[in-house]
């Protein structure tokens, strides 16, 4: 499954970076996140609740931060296995600062297995980007709280 797309948010990039590399911030930003542990300076574990179509699961994930280039661009790389299945994903963050916001730009690459991937990938596509949006929706609400 493809991941792209891009999201512009009214900071600059330096700030949006250092947001980026907090990880209470990270955890709010991912919904169904239940627990998010900094295990080294750039990987977590965590428990993350997802539901997608009628199953369920809880998602032991590990996500790691790879390749920094501050405040430019990094990538993301997120294992999960639970009941429902397994997730990986890959995906190249960069930040490109404009006149008056960055534009957070994602592109990367997930696979699934297991039951989940037994919904139908239509149903997989649309749950991903429902997830997608609602952590950049919570990040720019972040963004705009910093602002004040």
């Amino acid at each position: 499954m493809k991941l792209t797309g891009n999201f512009a948010l009214p900071v600059d990039a330096q700030t949006l970076w250092d947001m980026l590399q907090d990880p209470t911030l990270l955890a709010e930003l991912m919904p169904g996140c239940k627990q998010m542990k900094q295990t080294s300076a750039d990987q977590f574990t965590g428990i993350i609740e997802a539901k997608v179509g009628p199953i369920s699961s809880q998602y032991a994930t590990k996500f790691s931060i790879l390749d920094k280039k501050p405040p430019h661009s990094y990538r993301l790389q997120i294992e999960g296995s639970g009941k429902g299945g397994f997730v990986r994903a890959d995906a190249l963050v960069t930040l490109q600062p404009t006149n008056k916001e960055t534009i957070l730009n994602y592109n990367g690459e997930a696979t699934i297995g297991g039951t989940i991937s037994r919904v139908g990938q239509r149903l997989v596509d649309a749950a991903a980007k429902m997830l997608i949006n609602r952590g950049f929706k919570t990040l720019r609400e972040k963004v705009e709280e910093r602002l004040k």
